[in-house]
């Protein structure tokens, strides 16, 4: 399958993020994301913050620390 790219799952994207880093998720997937900041930002030691775009309906995460 050479040339697809795999879709990194929300879990995977946090994990990832870097401190500063900002990543938007669609505002349908608010609950999740909000929960998963909460829960594994705490179980990483990882700090998160999030913001709500009304305009683009999208939620920012931004890794603070």
């Amino acid at each position: 399958m050479a040339g697809k790219e795999q879709k990194k799952s929300m879990l995977g994207i946090l994990s990832e993020l870097e401190v500063g880093a900002i990543h938007s998720f669609p505002a349908e997937k608010t609950n999740s994301v909000k929960s998963m900041c909460s829960t594994f930002g705490f179980q990483w030691g990882k700090t998160f913050s999030t913001s709500l775009n009304r305009v683009q309906r999208t939620i920012e995460v931004t890794r603070v620390s």
